[in-house]
């Protein structure tokens, strides 16, 4: 199956019902199309007033339990900052009793949407004793998803308007801090989600709902119809839509389909009309995309994002799995032009989502514009908690190397050659881009890590497996490798001298490994402990690590075609 476009998440996902306009009639329902505005609505839930308590209970979930014998508490927090709390991880369960106001006009339980921000590490929610969404995963099946922001959606009649609510919500933490570290925690609509988003705009005219869904409803009927060229005239010339080019968007919809659900429509600072839709392909979970319509020529213009989310359907994984892309500012600007690439690879319970957390995308921008980098796509696979091997925790390596590289190398303008092609990590994923850099000499040119754990070998799968990879340890491998070996790559490496787990140490021990050889290499160990504050300041040196190597081979880019021009503003 073609890649379908997982989408950047900006708040909260929407469901419900979705509109077809026909032409000069009003809206009706279907399967097609938008609505009008939603009503600005919204209960903040965090503050004080919670209740928390540790441990676990399936019955703490119903309304009717009694939480006077709980802590007052208030959200969001970090468990961990009690003196109670300093170093408990488990369970713990949070209930908040508040009262809802009369329901206003226009608005549905559907339409209004759980956001409880981001939770360390797993949680399911209940509203009114009623289940309304889960993330990660509890033991035996533990799963952290500290990353991933929170949004969930009662079903119809599931709110009890004009009364008293529960909102429960059972938590796990496995390492670290536990609870709600940051918001927004409430229910609210759409609307009001866009605004705390900074998603501005005002509310579209009924002849501009009618306009849009038009443009939706010849997509929808060209896709029944199998009739592409019918769908590649609904696309602007220049179309992109978070990693679609049409090309590709047109090999996706010949492949599959999509529908849309709970739709509205807006218009933006630009004039532009803006859908913000609940879009679900085929085979895959449905996502919220914001689809850009340009308001005279009746085709959509794609929202030109440079950082998102995208998907594929992985045979060594065995299920559908998700990476992230950052694409430097003139990539979509531009048609020919084609960049070096680095692969940026997580730490320990971490996925592709948690560089959304870190605002990656500001933070590269930043790098190159500020330190002259190299403009690079960036690609954060989701290595979750693998580290880097093929096990039956998962074949996280055959991921990457087979599948994750030569797709990117087909779907997007890079430079496909080892020159030009870095990879970085991050603690475990530190570890990893040594083991992946120095195991695939023919792919990768540049290696980076922060903090890495470069002493100590893979520790994913069964112990039989662990001790087949136990070469795997990036140490070992660099003082088995000739300095020659070793002169085929460029090395980028720190650490922290608190560093918790002696990754500072190894850092060292690293450095000294390669000056033995006569191997030159940016080693950094500083003061600091195994955390962003530490590592994240460096990057400009791991950055600039991949730069230098790339500059050290020049790339004759083809000849630009006359650019498509636009009267609208892309990040």
């Amino acid at each position: 199956m073609p890649d379908h476009r997982l989408v950047k998440l900006l708040a909260v996902v929407l469901v419900a019902s979705s509109v077809t306009v026909v032409p000069g009639e009003p809206a009706v329902a279907d399967a097609g199309c938008a609505t009008t505005g939603s009503v600005d609505f919204g209960v903040d839930l965090a503050g004080g007033g919670w209740r928390f308590t540790t441990g676990d209970d399936p019955g703490w979930a119903a309304p009717s339990f009694v939480d006077t014998g709980w802590r007052d508490w208030a959200v969001p927090d970090n468990w961990n900052n009690d003196a109670a709390l300093a170093s408990y991880d488990g369970f713990a369960w949070y209930r908040k009793t508040f009262v809802l106001p009369e329901r206003p006009v226009g608005v549905t339980d559907s339409a209004v949407v759980a956001a409880l921000g981001r939770i360390d590490d797993a949680d399911q929610a209940f509203l009114n004793g009623t289940e309304i969404g889960k993330t990660g995963g509890f033991p035996p099946g533990f799963d952290s998803t500290w990353e991933v922001p929170r949004e969930y959606y009662p079903a119809d009649g599931v709110l009890n308007w004009g009364g008293t609510n529960v909102l429960a919500v059972r938590m796990y933490d496995g390492t670290g801090g536990g609870g709600f570290y940051s918001g927004p925690v409430g229910l609210f609509s759409k609307a009001r989600l866009r605004a705390l988003a900074g998603i501005t705009g005002t509310a579209a005219s009924r002849a501009q709902v009618a306009y849009v869904c038009r443009i939706l409803s010849r997509q929808q009927r060209a896709m029944a119809s199998h009739d592409l060229r019918g769908y590649a005239a609904t696309l602007a010339p220049g179309f992109f839509h978070q990693g679609d080019t049409a090309a590709r968007r047109l090999a996706e919809v010949a492949a599959s389909g999509y529908t849309d659900a709970q739709a509205e429509v807006f218009v933006d600072d630009q004039g532009r009309l803006v859908v913000d839709t609940i879009r679900s392909w085929t085979g895959a979970p449905p996502q919220r995309e914001m689809l850009y319509f340009d308001p005279r020529k009746g085709v959509e213009l794609g929202d030109h994002a440079r950082f998102f989310r995208d998907a594929y359907e992985s045979a060594a994984m065995e299920r559908r799995m998700q990476f992230n892309v950052y694409l430097p500012k003139s990539y979509t600007r531009t048609t020919a032009r084609r960049y070096p690439v680095v692969y940026m690879l997580n730490g320990l319970n971490g996925s592709n989502i948690e560089w959304e957390a870190r605002d990656m995308d500001s933070v590269l921008d930043g790098l190159i514009r500020e330190k002259g980098l190299e403009e690079t796509i960036v690609v954060f696979p989701d290595g979750g908690s693998g580290w880097y091997v093929d096990t039956s925790a998962g074949r996280f390596k055959s991921m990457i190397v087979g599948e994750i590289v030569p797709l990117v190398d087909r779907a997007y303008r890079t430079i496909p050659d080892r020159e030009h092609r870095g990879i970085s990590g991050v603690s475990m994923g530190g570890q990893g881009a040594f083991t992946l850099g120095l195991t695939h000499p023919e792919l990768f040119s540049s290696i980076a890590s922060h903090i890495g754990a470069l002493s100590i070998p893979p520790l994913a799968g069964t112990a039989a497996e662990q001790a087949a990879n136990a070469g795997l340890r990036p140490i070992t491998m660099v003082t088995a490798l000739t300095a020659e070996q070793l002169g085929r790559h460029r090395f980028y490496f720190d650490g922290g001298d608190q560093d918790e787990y002696g990754f500072g140490t190894a850092a060292r021990s690293m450095s000294v490994a390669l000056a033995s050889k006569g191997v030159r290499h940016d080693y950094q160990l500083g003061p600091g402990n195994h955390a962003d504050s530490y590592w994240m300041p460096k990057l400009d040196r791991s950055f600039g690590l991949h730069s230098e190597q790339f500059r050290a081979h020049p790339y004759r880019q083809p000849k630009e075609p006359r650019p498509v021009r636009s009267p609208y503003l892309w990040p």
